[in-house]
């Protein structure tokens, strides 16, 4: 994969996972957190929800940098309608294990490519379904006992210890780590941000 040593690339956002996934894909970039209000708005759907706030993140970014392409993305769970965000507590971490259980959920991802000066801006959405085991009181007790679950939605890491709770995933492994790294660089490419030997240029 080729990039433009002229091309400046930021991600707006602070998630180490997003980091490493953009990093082993070889790419260059900046890290520039966007703060931006994450407030559900009354009825928003789960797709709508992340992609008003991946472009949120990216615009917010963009109009201070309006020669770079910036990448914001937002990623949440949601099972029974409801939306896992980060366990605050012990309690609150056991209690979303209890909900994931020896059931499906869906992770919804939204990722937006925008660069300011262009006025080019690109949203998509990705979903991924997530089948956990049956999770037993002492395999519960024993996790949310770690430091993994509290930084993360939905209280787990699928690259992480929280692994073996996954019996199947459906659909992108990357968007349940936080972004979908095939979605992202088929955009990059489309866009002319990255090129694939012969494509360059």
């Amino acid at each position: 994969m080729i990039m433009d040593p002229a091309t400046k690339l930021i991600l707006a956002s602070a998630s180490p996972r997003r980091k490493e996934l953009l990093r082993q894909a070889g790419l260059t970039f900046k890290i520039l957190p966007a703060h931006v209000d994450e407030t559900y708005l009354p009825g928003e759907p789960p797709r709508a929800h992340v992609r008003r706030l991946s472009r949120d993140k990216a615009s917010a970014v963009a109009r201070k940098h309006a020669d770079a392409w910036v990448l914001g993305a937002d990623t949440i769970v949601v099972i029974d309608q409801l939306v896992l965000g980060k366990p605050q507590s012990r309690r609150e971490a056991r209690e979303m294990l209890a909900r994931l259980a020896n059931r499906e959920h869906e992770v919804f991802t939204g990722f937006t490519l925008t660069r300011a000066a262009d006025r080019v801006s690109v949203s998509r959405v990705v979903r991924s379904a997530v089948r956990f085991k049956a999770i037993s009181e002492e395999e519960m007790d024993w996790y949310v006992g770690c430091d993994e679950p509290y930084d993360k939605a939905g209280g787990y890491a699928v690259q992480g210890l929280g692994a073996f709770f996954i019996r199947s995933i459906r659909g992108s492994y990357t968007n349940v780590i936080g972004l979908p790294l095939c979605e992202t660089i088929d955009e990059m490419r489309r866009l002319k941000i990255v090129s694939f030997g012969k494509d360059h240029g």
